[in-house]
Protein backbone atom coordinates (compact mmCIF):
# COMPACT_ATOMS: atom_id res chain seq x y z
CA UNK A 1 0.00 0.00 0.00
CA UNK A 2 1.89 3.51 -1.26
CA UNK A 3 2.04 6.46 0.66
CA UNK A 4 1.01 10.65 -0.12
CA UNK A 5 3.95 11.97 -0.85
CA UNK A 6 5.14 15.29 0.86
CA UNK A 7 4.69 18.72 -1.61
CA UNK A 8 7.81 19.35 -2.28
CA UNK A 9 8.36 15.45 -3.03
CA UNK A 10 5.39 15.14 -5.61
CA UNK A 11 6.53 18.69 -6.83
CA UNK A 12 10.16 17.35 -8.05
CA UNK A 13 9.16 13.84 -8.63
CA UNK A 14 11.10 12.54 -11.33
CA UNK A 15 9.17 10.07 -12.21
CA UNK A 16 5.97 12.53 -12.80
CA UNK A 17 3.94 11.44 -15.67
CA UNK A 18 3.75 14.26 -19.01
CA UNK A 19 -0.43 14.35 -17.95
CA UNK A 20 0.98 15.58 -14.46
CA UNK A 21 2.93 17.75 -15.86
CA UNK A 22 0.16 19.23 -18.41
CA UNK A 23 -2.23 19.25 -15.42
CA UNK A 24 0.07 21.49 -13.22
CA UNK A 25 0.26 23.34 -16.14
CA UNK A 26 -3.24 24.31 -17.12
CA UNK A 27 -4.26 24.71 -13.66
CA UNK A 28 -1.15 27.36 -13.14
CA UNK A 29 -2.53 29.13 -16.30
CA UNK A 30 -5.71 29.36 -15.22
CA UNK A 31 -5.96 30.01 -11.25
CA UNK A 32 -3.33 32.73 -12.25
CA UNK A 33 -5.86 34.77 -13.93
CA UNK A 34 -8.51 34.68 -11.08
CA UNK A 35 -8.70 38.23 -9.34
CA UNK A 36 -12.07 38.69 -8.20
CA UNK A 37 -10.78 40.94 -4.96
CA UNK A 38 -7.47 41.41 -2.94
CA UNK A 39 -8.96 38.84 -0.44
CA UNK A 40 -9.91 35.82 -1.94
CA UNK A 41 -11.22 33.05 0.12
CA UNK A 42 -10.58 29.31 -1.96
CA UNK A 43 -12.49 25.78 -0.49
CA UNK A 44 -10.13 22.85 -2.17
CA UNK A 45 -12.76 20.03 -2.40
CA UNK A 46 -10.82 16.99 -1.07
CA UNK A 47 -7.75 17.82 -1.19
CA UNK A 48 -5.47 15.19 -0.97
CA UNK A 49 -1.62 15.60 -0.22
CA UNK A 50 -2.08 19.43 -0.84
CA UNK A 51 -0.47 19.63 -3.97
CA UNK A 52 -3.28 21.91 -5.84
CA UNK A 53 -3.80 23.87 -2.80
CA UNK A 54 0.34 24.90 -2.92
CA UNK A 55 0.31 25.19 -6.48
CA UNK A 56 -2.38 27.78 -6.51
CA UNK A 57 -1.22 29.81 -3.75
CA UNK A 58 2.00 30.04 -5.33
CA UNK A 59 0.56 31.01 -8.80
CA UNK A 60 -2.16 33.45 -7.30
CA UNK A 61 -1.09 35.65 -4.13
CA UNK A 62 -4.79 37.37 -3.78
CA UNK A 63 -5.60 33.99 -2.45
CA UNK A 64 -5.46 34.90 1.37
CA UNK A 65 -7.11 32.07 2.78
CA UNK A 66 -7.65 28.11 1.91
CA UNK A 67 -10.60 25.56 3.99
CA UNK A 68 -9.66 22.62 2.58
CA UNK A 69 -11.97 19.22 2.87
CA UNK A 70 -11.64 15.72 2.48
CA UNK A 71 -13.67 12.57 3.79
CA UNK A 72 -10.91 11.05 5.97
CA UNK A 73 -8.99 12.43 8.93
CA UNK A 74 -6.42 15.35 7.21
CA UNK A 75 -4.24 13.72 4.35
CA UNK A 76 -2.08 16.50 4.46
CA UNK A 77 1.64 16.37 6.11
CA UNK A 78 2.34 17.79 9.05
CA UNK A 79 5.26 19.58 7.38
CA UNK A 80 2.86 20.74 4.28
CA UNK A 81 0.81 22.35 6.44
CA UNK A 82 3.30 24.63 7.86
CA UNK A 83 4.07 25.21 4.61
CA UNK A 84 0.99 26.08 3.27
CA UNK A 85 0.60 28.75 6.17
CA UNK A 86 3.43 30.23 5.26
CA UNK A 87 1.52 31.51 2.03
CA UNK A 88 -1.94 31.68 3.44
CA UNK A 89 -4.24 30.94 5.69
CA UNK A 90 -4.82 27.42 5.83
CA UNK A 91 -7.36 25.59 7.68
CA UNK A 92 -8.61 21.49 7.14
CA UNK A 93 -11.93 20.21 7.57
CA UNK A 94 -13.63 17.17 7.35
CA UNK A 95 -16.78 16.22 5.65
CA UNK A 96 -18.84 13.75 4.60
CA UNK A 97 -19.01 11.64 0.61
CA UNK A 98 -21.85 12.74 -1.13
CA UNK A 99 -23.41 15.20 1.13
CA UNK A 100 -24.39 18.96 1.38
CA UNK A 101 -21.18 20.82 2.57
CA UNK A 102 -21.23 22.35 5.92
CA UNK A 103 -20.44 26.07 4.53
CA UNK A 104 -22.54 29.27 4.61
CA UNK A 105 -24.48 30.46 1.03
CA UNK A 106 -21.64 32.15 -1.39
CA UNK A 107 -18.82 32.06 1.34
CA UNK A 108 -15.95 31.18 -1.20
CA UNK A 109 -14.82 33.45 -4.60
CA UNK A 110 -12.94 29.83 -5.72
CA UNK A 111 -13.35 26.35 -5.58
CA UNK A 112 -10.91 23.86 -6.78
CA UNK A 113 -10.43 20.24 -7.26
CA UNK A 114 -8.94 17.47 -9.49
CA UNK A 115 -9.58 13.64 -9.53
CA UNK A 116 -12.42 13.65 -8.03
CA UNK A 117 -15.57 13.91 -10.00
CA UNK A 118 -14.81 10.37 -10.73
CA UNK A 119 -14.99 9.10 -7.28
CA UNK A 120 -18.10 10.42 -6.24
CA UNK A 121 -21.90 8.39 -6.08
CA UNK A 122 -23.28 11.77 -6.59
CA UNK A 123 -21.71 14.57 -9.01
CA UNK A 124 -24.61 16.09 -9.76
CA UNK A 125 -25.32 17.09 -5.52
CA UNK A 126 -21.51 17.22 -5.63
CA UNK A 127 -21.52 19.98 -8.14
CA UNK A 128 -24.50 21.80 -6.84
CA UNK A 129 -22.95 22.51 -3.44
CA UNK A 130 -20.50 23.67 -5.10
CA UNK A 131 -22.38 26.13 -6.50
CA UNK A 132 -23.74 26.72 -3.95
CA UNK A 133 -21.68 28.35 -1.57
CA UNK A 134 -19.42 29.86 -4.21
CA UNK A 135 -20.21 33.83 -4.41
CA UNK A 136 -21.82 35.27 -7.63
CA UNK A 137 -19.05 35.96 -10.01
CA UNK A 138 -17.09 33.35 -8.01
CA UNK A 139 -15.11 30.40 -10.42
CA UNK A 140 -15.39 26.35 -9.86
CA UNK A 141 -11.75 24.77 -11.17
CA UNK A 142 -11.48 20.88 -11.91
CA UNK A 143 -10.35 18.24 -13.45
CA UNK A 144 -11.40 14.78 -14.63
CA UNK A 145 -10.12 11.77 -16.28
CA UNK A 146 -11.67 11.73 -19.65
CA UNK A 147 -14.10 8.80 -20.18
CA UNK A 148 -13.34 8.38 -24.23
CA UNK A 149 -9.09 8.42 -23.82
CA UNK A 150 -7.52 5.50 -26.08
CA UNK A 151 -7.04 2.88 -23.36
CA UNK A 152 -10.73 3.17 -22.38
CA UNK A 153 -12.11 2.79 -26.57
CA UNK A 154 -9.73 -0.63 -25.90
CA UNK A 155 -11.36 -1.63 -22.82
CA UNK A 156 -14.40 -0.89 -23.98
CA UNK A 157 -13.83 -3.01 -27.29
CA UNK A 158 -12.68 -5.67 -25.99
CA UNK A 159 -15.47 -5.68 -22.79
CA UNK A 160 -13.76 -4.60 -19.60
CA UNK A 161 -14.53 -1.69 -19.60
CA UNK A 162 -16.66 -1.82 -16.31
CA UNK A 163 -16.95 0.58 -13.32
CA UNK A 164 -16.50 1.26 -10.62
CA UNK A 165 -12.32 0.16 -11.02
CA UNK A 166 -9.69 -0.19 -8.07
CA UNK A 167 -7.47 2.39 -9.52
CA UNK A 168 -4.47 1.76 -6.32
CA UNK A 169 -4.69 2.14 -2.46
CA UNK A 170 -3.27 5.03 -0.17
CA UNK A 171 -2.14 4.37 3.71
CA UNK A 172 -3.69 7.64 4.46
CA UNK A 173 -6.91 7.61 2.20
CA UNK A 174 -7.81 4.25 1.36
CA UNK A 175 -8.43 2.87 -1.78
CA UNK A 176 -8.54 4.66 -5.13
CA UNK A 177 -11.75 3.96 -7.15
CA UNK A 178 -13.01 5.52 -10.11
CA UNK A 179 -17.36 4.90 -9.61
CA UNK A 180 -17.96 6.64 -12.78
CA UNK A 181 -15.94 8.59 -15.78
CA UNK A 182 -17.23 11.25 -17.90
CA UNK A 183 -17.04 12.80 -21.20
CA UNK A 184 -16.56 16.49 -21.64
CA UNK A 185 -20.38 16.88 -22.86
CA UNK A 186 -21.23 15.13 -20.01
CA UNK A 187 -19.69 17.31 -17.19
CA UNK A 188 -20.94 20.45 -19.22
CA UNK A 189 -24.73 19.91 -19.20
CA UNK A 190 -24.13 18.96 -15.30
CA UNK A 191 -22.83 22.31 -15.04
CA UNK A 192 -25.34 24.50 -17.23
CA UNK A 193 -28.35 22.55 -15.24
CA UNK A 194 -27.03 24.01 -12.31
CA UNK A 195 -26.91 26.87 -13.62
CA UNK A 196 -22.75 27.76 -14.63
CA UNK A 197 -21.91 30.13 -17.37
CA UNK A 198 -19.04 31.16 -19.29
CA UNK A 199 -17.65 27.33 -19.40
CA UNK A 200 -14.04 27.06 -20.90
CA UNK A 201 -12.84 23.37 -21.08
CA UNK A 202 -9.03 22.82 -21.78
CA UNK A 203 -8.16 19.19 -23.17
CA UNK A 204 -4.65 17.75 -21.98
CA UNK A 205 -2.45 14.33 -22.98
CA UNK A 206 -3.56 12.92 -26.06
CA UNK A 207 -1.52 9.90 -26.59
CA UNK A 208 -1.03 6.45 -25.24
CA UNK A 209 -0.29 6.59 -21.33
CA UNK A 210 1.06 3.19 -20.65
CA UNK A 211 3.06 3.01 -23.50
CA UNK A 212 4.40 6.64 -23.25
CA UNK A 213 3.05 7.50 -26.74
CA UNK A 214 1.74 11.44 -26.49
CA UNK A 215 0.57 12.94 -29.84
CA UNK A 216 -0.04 16.18 -27.88
CA UNK A 217 0.26 17.77 -24.57
CA UNK A 218 -2.67 20.23 -25.29
CA UNK A 219 -4.19 18.70 -28.47
CA UNK A 220 -6.16 20.93 -30.41
CA UNK A 221 -7.46 19.26 -33.19
CA UNK A 222 -11.42 17.58 -32.51
CA UNK A 223 -9.95 13.53 -32.37
CA UNK A 224 -7.24 14.93 -29.58
CA UNK A 225 -9.63 17.07 -27.83
CA UNK A 226 -12.09 13.85 -27.90
CA UNK A 227 -10.02 11.20 -26.74
CA UNK A 228 -7.53 13.17 -24.40
CA UNK A 229 -6.59 11.94 -21.06
CA UNK A 230 -7.90 14.66 -18.91
CA UNK A 231 -10.44 17.48 -18.72
CA UNK A 232 -10.08 20.43 -16.78
CA UNK A 233 -13.10 22.90 -16.18
CA UNK A 234 -13.32 26.58 -15.73
CA UNK A 235 -16.90 27.94 -14.98
CA UNK A 236 -18.69 30.58 -13.18
CA UNK A 237 -21.38 31.27 -11.51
Amino acid sequence: MAKLLSIRERLHNPRMTKVEYVQRKVHRELIRGIHLSEHMKMLSFSCGDGIWDYISVQENPFIKEVIATDIVECPVKEEDRLLLNQHTRWQFQRVKPDDVLPFADEEFDIIIHHDVLEHTLKPHLVLTEQYRVLKKGGVLLFGTPNLLRPMNIVKLLLGRLVFPIKIGSYEETGDYIHIQEFHEQQVRVMLEEIGFRDILVMHAYFGILPLRICFSLLPKSSLGKGMCHYLVFLAKK
